[in-house]
Formats: C-alpha cells, structure tokens, sequence
C-alpha cells in the first residue's frame, strides 16, 4: 500500500473539484452516483488492504438517492455512518430539497434510516467552487501529509442534522451547509505516514460534528418555539475577539454566514412529536461510546455477500482502522 488514507482521500477530493469543474464548463455534469463510484474504486485500488467495498444490488430506488454505508472498525467493534452524496450545482447549491418518493425530504428517511441501522447521518458534498474561509487559522484545514489546497474542498463531509437544521427554515441555505462541512480527508487524517487513525480518533472526529450540529439544531427549535424567536436571534461571530484585524476576505465571509445564519432560521416550524422523539434519540448517539459491529456488518467484513439495512442503500464501504480481525 502506497501512502496513507487521508492522502488518498484528499487527492481524490483533487481531482472531483478539477472534474466537475470542468463538466459543469461543458455543461454535463455527472450524477453523484458516477462521482461516488469512481472515488470508491479509486481507494478500494489504494488500500485493498484496509478498504472493502459491498455494493448491493441496484434498483431504480437505490441509483435514484441512494445511500453508502461506511463502517470503520478494529476488531469486532466500530460505529457506522449512513451517507448520502450530494452534487454541487453549476452555482455552487445543493438540491437539498429533493423528495425521492414525492412526499417527504430525502433528508428525513437518510436521518431515519440510519437511526434503523445504528449509523450517524452524514452528507458528503462534491464541489467546483471554493468559498471564503473565515475561521482564524483554519486549524481544521490543516494536515500533515501536505500542503492545503482548494481542491481540497472537492469532497466535505457534513453532519446531516446540518441540512436537517436548514430545511426547517424559510429559505434553504448551501452557505450554511458549506461553512459547516469539512474536507472529508481531515476525518482519517493520522497526522503522521501510518496507515490510519485510531479508531477512537476517527470516531470522536465523526462524532464531534454530529454534536456540534445537534447543539445548533437544539438551539435554533428553543429559539422558534419562543415569541419573537426571530427578532432575538443571536449571531455567533465567526471570528475571534483576539484576532485583531481581520482582511477583507475574512469580512466577506463572516457577512456570508450571517446572512446565511438568518435565512436558515427565518420561519423555522417547532417540531413535531415525532421528530422531537427523534432528537432525542440524536442525543444519545451522540453520548455513546463505541460498540460491538452489527452482525451482518462483522459478516461482510468476513467476505460473505453484502445485507442491506433497507432497500434504499446502495452499499457498504468497510474501513480497517485496526489489525485485529473480528
């Protein structure tokens, strides 16, 4: 095996960015389905050693907004993630509305879904166009097995609460959703030229957007749930008060979330009982520990045929971050 997971990841974030770029230039963009597939051969090729992908049988269901399951593991414990891809538009959006069945978000049956299954909801995001990074010193970017480059931003990964929180407002925000994703390398990022993190690092890194996002949903019902929820909301800077002065590039941006800040809160509904029962079940997730693998998932990673949690997920992808077998 030739270099670490994380590289990996960030070079095929590379080269989604140059390639979507340039198909949206001729105007024939490919599906998520086509970006997905080519990113996942691409690391089975790198790391067959560590990476086993399950692809189940496609139906019109699964390539029409299907989901990939990615389990990371050591051994006979590991936590999953249930993620649905997204395709950036020509101008940067998201299609974060999209009804696979007609009738309810694409969002809600990806975060039901996974509840079934035990997984953390995600979205992972393939991008052409960069956006204005606002956070002093950007330590999230930062990375040891290279320099940061924009392309890096090809592929980011999400909590899905993020979008959930955004389509509860009036007006669905992309820049919300941007300015809380990560480049999806960063969450196998081992900091040094060993394989993989840990598997307790990987799984707090998971975990700490979950709960970041969590933390801003429970905030923003609390705040449309009270009188004049709208008109009292507070706006959490961006930048830090021991920054000092601040670039233009740095202004632009914190004005950029702000808007988006307010467009995403603006008309927000209370919850329904049903999705409060919901949230509380996000709550706990959040606060568990690592467990013992799902049979069926410790099945595939022994080489026997892949068993989908529902008819709506397309595959598994399996990540070795330990040596012991299960």
């Amino acid at each position: 095996m030739v270099g670490s997971l994380c590289g990996t990841l960030a070079r095929r974030a590379e080269l989604t960015f140059e390639a979507l770029a340039a198909e949206h230039r001729r105007g024939w963009p490919s599906s998520e389905v086509t970006h997905t597939e080519e990113n996942l051969r691409a690391i089975d090729r790198a790391h067959g050693d560590r990476v086993a992908i399950r692809p189940f049988t496609s139906d019109e269901e699964r390539s029409n907004g299907a989901d990939w399951e990615w389990w990371f593991h050591s051994g006979a414990v590991g936590f999953g993630m249930r993620v649905q891809a997204k395709r950036a538009n020509r101008n940067g959006g998201y299609d974060l509305r999209y009804r696979p069945d007609g009738d309810r978000y694409q969002n809600d049956l990806l975060i039901e879904d996974a509840m079934k299954a035990g997984c953390i909801p995600a979205y992972v995001f393939y991008n052409h166009l960069n956006w204005p990074q606002i956070r002093p010193g950007k330590p999230w970017l930062g990375c040891d097995h290279g320099p940061f480059t924009e392309g890096q931003l090809g592929c980011t990964i999400a909590s899905a609460l993020v979008v959930k929180q955004t389509l509860r407002g009036a007006r669905v925000s992309s820049r919300y959703v941007k300015h809380r994703s990560r480049p999806w390398n960063r969450i196998l990022c081992d900091g040094s030229e060993s394989s993989a993190p840990s598997l307790e690092i990987a799984y707090g890194r998971v975990l700490s957007l979950h709960q970041a996002a969590l933390v801003e949903l429970e905030g923003q019902v609390e705040l449309s749930e009270a009188p004049s929820a709208v008109a009292r909301l507070p706006i959490r800077s961006a930048i830090s008060k021991e920054s000092g002065r601040v670039d233009r590039r740095q202004r632009d941006g914190e004005d950029d979330r702000r808007r988006a800040d307010h467009e995403t809160t603006r008309g927000a509904a209370p919850l329904s009982s049903t999705e409060r029962g919901l949230r509380r079940q996000l709550r706990e997730m959040s606060d568990r520990p690592v467990g013992r693998l799902p049979q069926r998932v410790r099945a595939m990673i022994r080489g026997a045929e892949g068993e989908p949690a529902d008819r709506r997920v397309a595959g598994a992808v399996l990540v070795n971050l330990g040596s012991a077998e299960p």
